[in-house]
């Protein structure tokens, strides 16, 4: 009989498994979102530090609603407009919910918005304010001639405070905490003017 020989076939080793595609693509999305939103975040970041600087400046110089606002000025060395910030500005930069960390240089901008509305804007700055933003979209607008109405009053002018807080429903229907406080500065201009009748 003839002796067979069974040659044994050498084993190839099955290389391990590696991250499956899935998971590479995976990791690749997070990585990229993650890099986007940081640059996004550093950009925000540094444009709203360069607008507090200028705010900062304009509050100094007692320019409260440049400081407020911002302003345009002309670069004679660039020759071109620089828009120069005001802490509304930075507000805006950091409204969504989703721009986190907040920086905090928001807060000391929202703080000096506080300040600045209630108790350094004078009837003409806020008049010119609400003049310069009639048709705009300005999430400050509300408020600032809100303000406006009160500083009449306090100055006497009655008539036309009563006028800007009756036009609050109709001019800011969204706005139900300035609406309530226009309707209870309404209600105190009218007991105001009962008694002294």
């Amino acid at each position: 009989m003839a002796e067979q020989t069974v040659q044994a076939t050498p084993l190839v080793p099955v290389p391990a498994r590696g991250p499956s595609r899935t998971a590479i693509l995976l990791a690749v999305t997070v990585f990229l979102f993650a890099g986007t939103y940081l640059l996004a975040w550093w950009d925000a970041y540094r444009l709203s530090s360069g607008y507090v600087d200028d705010a900062d400046r304009s509050y100094e110089a007692g320019e409260f609603l440049d400081a407020l606002v911002g302003y345009e000025e002309f670069d004679e060395e660039t020759r071109r407009y620089v828009t120069r910030g005001g802490y509304l500005k930075i507000d805006g930069i950091w409204e969504n919910r989703y721009a986190m960390p907040v920086p905090d240089h928001v807060r000391h901008a929202q703080d000096r918005i506080d300040e600045i509305i209630n108790e350094k804007l004078t009837v003409e700055q806020a008049a010119q304010f609400v003049q310069a933003n009639i048709g705009r979209s300005n999430p400050a607008m509300g408020i600032v001639y809100l303000r406006l109405g009160e500083l009449l009053e306090e100055q006497g002018e009655l008539r036309d405070a009563e006028d800007i807080y009756e036009s609050f429903p109709d001019l800011f229907p969204n706005e139900p905490e300035l609406i309530e406080r226009a309707a209870d500065d309404l209600e105190r201009l009218v007991q105001k003017q009962n008694e002294s009748e």
